[in-house]
């Protein structure tokens, strides 16, 4: 075997690697072992530490149904031998050789990979436990993938790839010598935890709180635990009746000091923002009526959806980016007929826990057209 093929099937074999022991004690009482979490090689080929936990790391497979069954850690593996899988058909769609394995989540926790290729740029996807074609559930190109709040037990199939074009070029040179192979690539994945409420979640390498609560302490004396928020979530929201005065006007006051968690994601922004989420109670009004909501800030946004909580039922959404957000509410009569109640996503601005409370301003205005809809008030002086 010549040196260059001696070198590729070793980068190609299981890697030595030693168990994370942070990781592992979080993750040890709910039963789980995984490979490990640091890849260790000595001079002459065999272990340099003498401790630790040791077990062999697969690599990523050249088949879909080949991929063997790994949960966090690092890995090692390289494209050269690989091809492109035709059923799949490449990550993110592209083509290109792919290499996989199967992932596991032992216990409920967030899911996160994140890969290095030393002459190219690794893609990245996730599909369910199986090999069928058009099954991607995430990919990205050029970016960690992290998948939120899976359940214990949940297996992926997680495939590396490469864009064709520079798997071609670097596959027609043969591999350096005395370099790493710019086809070989490094794999970490990682589990986050998903706490559930009142669960302790200090220190904070126990996880993160599940969404709609908060790691804080309820009582003197008493560890941090995750605290469940009213009006945090769809299914904590404040339920706030719209009553409307004589000319049609009405107004809610938002204290952002209130404790508040990011649970929901908007096509127009707010990723990372506390929101505050009401369930509006909508008023009895005439025909062909709609109710427009503004804010007193600039630097609030707002999102709506209705019938449902699901982010394919937002009907509205504004960002405040130089100008007060403004949502309308269509259809009041009907909704209201339906017993349909709007939910109300109110994001917070950033470092606002220390500001004082704001108003929202709705007032009844005509249905909109397909022309348009009806314009803003004008700024108070």
């Amino acid at each position: 075997m010549s040196p260059a093929a001696h070198r590729t099937a070793r980068v190609l074999a299981p890697a030595r690697v030693r168990v994370g022991l942070g990781l592992a004690l979080t993750l040890a009482h709910a039963g789980c072992t995984a490979p490990g979490a640091e890849t260790t090689e000595g001079s002459g080929g065999e272990d340099s530490s003498t401790s630790g936990v040791w077990a062999e790391a697969p690599a990523p497979a050249d088949a879909c149904p080949d991929a063997l069954l790994v949960s966090h850690g690092r890995y090692r593996g390289n494209l050269r031998a690989m091809k492109p899988d035709d059923a799949t058909g490449g990550v993110c769609g592209g083509g290109g050789a792919d290499g996989f394995l199967r992932v596991e989540v032992p216990v409920r926790a967030d899911l996160r990979v994140a890969a290095r290729g030393v002459g190219f740029v690794p893609r990245l996807s996730f599909a369910p436990d199986d090999c069928l074609g058009g099954r991607e559930i995430a990919c990205a190109a050029d970016a960690p993938l992290e998948l939120r709040d899976l359940a214990g037990g949940t297996v992926l199939r997680l495939a590396v790839g490469i864009d064709p074009t520079v798997f071609s070029d670097l596959k027609q040179k043969p591999a350096p010598e005395d370099d790493p192979d710019p086809l070989s690539f490094d794999l970490e994945i990682g589990l986050t935890r998903v706490l559930d409420a009142g669960e302790v979640c200090e220190p904070a390498s126990r996880g993160r709180c599940v969404a709609g609560t908060l790691c804080m302490t309820s009582a003197p004396g008493e560890p941090p635990a995750c605290t469940t928020l009213p009006a945090d979530t769809c299914s904590t929201a404040l339920r706030t009746p719209v009553v409307l005065g004589d000319a049609g006007e009405a107004a809610l006051v938002v204290d952002p000091a209130l404790p508040q968690t990011d649970a929901h994601a908007h096509s127009c922004g707010g990723a990372g923002l506390r929101e505050r989420v009401l369930q509006l109670d909508l008023p009895a009004v005439p025909p062909a009526r709609a109710l427009e909501i503004t804010v007193s800030r600039p630097d609030v946004g707002l999102a709506v959806r209705t019938p449902g909580c699901l982010a394919t039922d937002e009907v509205a959404c504004a960002a405040g980016i130089g100008a007060p957000a403004r949502v309308v509410i269509d259809r009041l009569a009907a909704r209201r007929a339906a017993g349909i109640a709007p939910y109300l996503f109110v994001e917070l601005p950033p470092d606002s826990e220390r500001d004082p409370a704001f108003t929202l301003n709705l007032r009844l205005v005509p249905e909109p057209t397909p022309w348009g809809m009806p314009a803003a008030p004008p700024a108070a002086p």
